[in-house]
């Protein structure tokens, strides 16, 4: 399947927004270099919160059609949500279960179009019917989107994404393959404009009965299972599943990014890529939804160096860019210091240079 990612709109908001905060000094072009040198861009905020906050910072203003919401203390729901942030052009924002916190509603104002829909991951359990009333009296639409379990709740997700052709599955019960997965799904094609793919959760090493329903009632092009546990649930070596599954999550990550070359999923090469901690889901769960926004692959890293399987992937992506006259020019790293070392960020910034 070849497709064309949207363009990104916001390279000075990528690039230059007080949002996105510089660690380290990014990398500079040698002497003679015909292509620009990839610039290194921190996006983070105080706590996960803050940093969902400021990676909302990249989208226009006003321009989202929808913003999709989840509660702040567990993935569960969410794994599913970058592909339906990035259809409806907008961030994924995380807040407390019981209350929308105050930068979180400032941020659903600056991005979301007036009338537009505030997607809420999960049920009053997840998402407090106090923080739906307080959307609503922002004055925006809510929709909440939940099953009776994380598997069936992205079931709910991918039915909001009818002109998908691509299926992911990735395990439920983890983090990191889902959020590279993300990233990937998310990516809208250019012509129907549309996000390509949903991300299904497998019960570990099974389908389970929510998932496995779902993919009997619906016809996908494309069917990918991510991570070994997800290449186990399908079934290894079953016909129709292209396996993606590393020796870790970073080599796994690394692997899903790759599809972004232009000799895989895409017409396009990929200009933006985007790093985060493998070690925590917070900081990878918004950066996916607008990495996928971009046309770009999110990349995991241990905190404090970079993974050679990281490193390796990156330079795919560098090389593919490069012999089509273009280079990395974005690298997002979401966290601060805490989360990535300036020895990591440092390492991502170099390798894609």
């Amino acid at each position: 399947m070849r497709l064309r990612p949207r363009s990104l709109g916001l390279a000075a908001a990528l690039a230059l927004s007080t949002a996105l905060v510089a660690g380290g000094a990014p990398a500079t072009a040698s002497p003679g270099a015909t292509l620009k040198a990839a610039e290194g861009n921190r996006v983070y905020g105080a706590d996960r919160v803050g940093t969902a906050v400021a990676a909302s910072k990249s989208y226009p203003s006003q321009g989202a059609d929808g913003v999709v919401l989840t509660r702040s203390d567990t993935f569960a729901d969410a794994l599913a949500g970058a592909p339906l942030a990035s259809d409806k052009g907008g961030p994924l924002l995380m807040t407390s279960r019981t209350a929308l916190q105050p930068e979180v509603a400032a941020a659903i104002q600056d991005v979301l179009k007036p009338g537009g829909t505030v997607y809420l991951l999960g049920d009053t359990n997840a998402l407090s019917a106090g923080v739906e009333s307080a959307v609503k009296a922002l004055g925006f639409t809510t929709r909440r989107v939940a099953g009776p379990d994380r598997f069936a709740t992205a079931v709910e997700i991918a039915k909001l994404l009818p002109g998908a052709q691509t299926v992911s599955v990735v395990t439920g019960w983890n983090f990191p393959d889902g959020l590279a997965a993300g990233a990937l799904m998310g990516v809208v094609e250019r012509d129907a404009g549309r996000s390509i793919g949903v991300v299904l959760l497998s019960d570990g090493a099974s389908l389970g009965a929510a998932t496995q329903n779902y993919l009997n009632s619906r016809s996908f092009a494309t069917k990918l299972a991510i991570g070994g546990t997800a290449v186990t649930a399908v079934g290894r070596g079953t016909t129709g599943w292209a396996q993606l599954a590393g020796n870790d999550r970073y080599e796994t990550a690394g692997l899903v990014a790759q599809q972004f070359t232009s000799k895989a999923f895409f017409e396009d090469e990929t200009t933006v890529i985007g790093v985060a901690t493998g070690e925590n889901w917070p900081d990878a769960l918004s950066g996916s939804a607008l990495l996928a926004y971009a046309g770009g692959p999110m990349l995991l890293t241990a905190k404090g160096s970079l993974p050679d399987s990281t490193r390796n992937a990156i330079g795919v992506l560098k090389s593919d860019a490069t012999s089509n006259g273009k280079s990395i020019q974005t690298v997002l790293v979401f966290g601060d210091q805490n989360a990535v070392s300036n020895t990591a960020y440092d390492a991502a910034v170099a390798a894609a240079s």
